[in-house]
């Protein structure tokens, strides 16, 4: 879904403008558990782009960033909503100046990404909503959000660089798409409003459930044989058919799921899986790989 607008020229106040319309007509439309809505709303000394209240009585504030904003001033206006019992929600535009390389919905590797962007994605659990503004002759289309995801890159240290213009950080970024539009509040050191989408570990994680369980289930072809004559081995004749297991698993693994998650992310979500159960690869393994990306 896009919203198209008719405009003279692309200023900031223009795109920003355009960008508040889109995220009040769209929640308010297809989201079911608003009781309130508007654009624009006062909390004291800050002003929230659009508000919205809950059947469940939570009060959410929506701020739309497409300027340059300092990590600080993101978390002050968090703080101060917070203080007053709202949460907040944070889009930001994919091709502003908030955010440290142009944002897309879909999976890159070796992105920058801005200070904000790294400190929203600690705040959200694992995901930074975005829209994208795009410029036609005499029009402007505004997407719909959406959420990206960000792991370590496999090529780049987890550091943070600097350049003339400014700090930034590089990271591998998935595309994870937005189930519902409903708004989920959640309290985990601040009061976040977020939607019903899944994080990309979260969302591997069931896959490779799915994934280990079918492997595990499978079994020896040969001993399977209907008729004795063209087995050539069987489970009472000592037969030497091996789940994959160790490197081999991970390997499998890895051919599965590398191109879409990347390494970090495939790390990450074995070694929450492996420690709740035995997943078939020696924890060693997954240790090793898991302490590269994620510890220093």
């Amino acid at each position: 879904m896009y919203l198209c607008l008719y405009a003279g020229n692309s200023s900031e106040s223009f795109m920003h403008k355009a960008i508040k319309r889109l995220i009040f007509k769209y929640i308010t439309k297809n989201c079911s558990n608003i009781k309130e809505s508007s654009l624009e709303k006062h909390f004291g000394s800050r002003r929230a782009d659009v508000y919205f209240k809950l059947h469940s009585g939570e009060e959410v504030a929506v701020e739309i960033q497409n300027s340059y904003i300092s990590v600080k001033e993101v978390m002050d206006r968090t703080i101060d909503y917070n203080k007053k019992g709202v949460y907040v929600l944070w889009i930001l535009n994919g091709k502003g100046n908030a955010v440290g390389a142009s944002k897309y919905p879909e999976n890159r590797r070796d992105m920058r990404i801005s200070p904000v962007e790294n400190i929203l994605h600690s705040l959200y659990g694992g995901r930074v909503y975005y829209v994208n503004v795009n410029e036609y002759t005499n029009k402007y289309a505004v997407t719909t959000p959406y959420a990206l995801h960000f792991s370590p890159s496999e090529k780049k240290p987890r550091d943070i660089y600097k350049d003339t213009f400014g700090y930034y950080f590089i990271r591998d970024v998935n595309y994870m798409p937005i189930p519902s539009w409903d708004l989920l509040c959640i309290d985990y050191r601040f009061k976040i409003g977020r939607f019903y989408d899944q994080s990309a570990v979260n969302s591997l994680i069931e896959r490779l459930d799915m994934f280990l369980e079918k492997i595990g289930k499978r079994k020896c072809k040969n001993c399977q044989k209907r008729f004795k004559i063209f087995r050539r081995c069987s489970v009472e004749n000592n037969c030497s058919f091996k789940s994959f297991r160790d490197k081999k698993l991970l390997k499998l693994i890895f051919e599965q799921f590398g191109d879409v998650y990347g390494p970090s992310i495939i790390l990450d979500a074995l070694y929450r899986i492996a420690e709740d159960k035995d997943i078939g690869i020696n924890r060693k393994y997954i240790k090793k790989g898991y302490a590269k990306y994620f510890e220093k």
